[in-house]
């Protein structure tokens, strides 16, 4: 029966639960909720392996100017901000259904 609002019920390509206003190919809002707390999860970790890394790299090349480790820091933080996001977009591409 079609809905009122002349939308068709679509089923979630996760679940198949049947959701109203819903995209054909779409999760929906429960599936792409815990899909995201996933990715962020994934996310994380990745992140913080390479902010480690690049700490480790500021901390062996930087001289002891204060400038230079205020530049590290940011470097660092710029790092995290950076991959975080990233892997986040990869892993909400790729990660299985």
């Amino acid at each position: 029966m079609p809905s009122l609002s002349g939308l068709p019920e679509v089923p979630c390509v996760k679940c198949e639960r049947r959701v109203r206003g819903l995209g054909w190919g779409e999760f929906c809002p429960e599936c792409l909720a815990q899909r995201k707390r996933r990715a962020s999860r994934l996310a994380n970790r990745i992140s913080l392996a390479a902010t480690v890394l690049m700490a480790a790299y500021v901390a062996i090349r930087a001289t002891g100017a204060p400038m230079a480790r205020l530049y590290g820091g940011i470097a660092v933080l710029a790092t995290y901000i950076i991959v975080r996001r990233i892997a986040t977009q990869v892993a909400m591409e790729y990660l299985p259904r």
